[in-house]
């Protein structure tokens, strides 16, 4: 059971990475402005990536 939250916090990450990347690709903005809505969006997906592995980690000591 703990491979299973692991493989989804492995994909939710991934997700998020991906995310961003094509953010910066396709971002009409300049550079300095693109880092700073960067910058906010990765402290957001983490506080949020935060959560879910705390969520995923309580559910498998349940599970154990």
């Amino acid at each position: 059971m703990a491979n299973k939250g692991m493989n989804f916090l492995l994909g939710f990450l991934t997700g998020v990475l991906t995310g961003a990347a094509i953010g910066l690709l396709m971002a009409p903005e300049s550079g300095e402005e693109t880092l700073k809505n960067l910058k906010e969006k990765i402290d957001e997906y983490a506080e949020e990536g935060k959560k879910v592995f705390e969520k995923v980690k309580e559910k498998i000591e349940k599970e154990d």
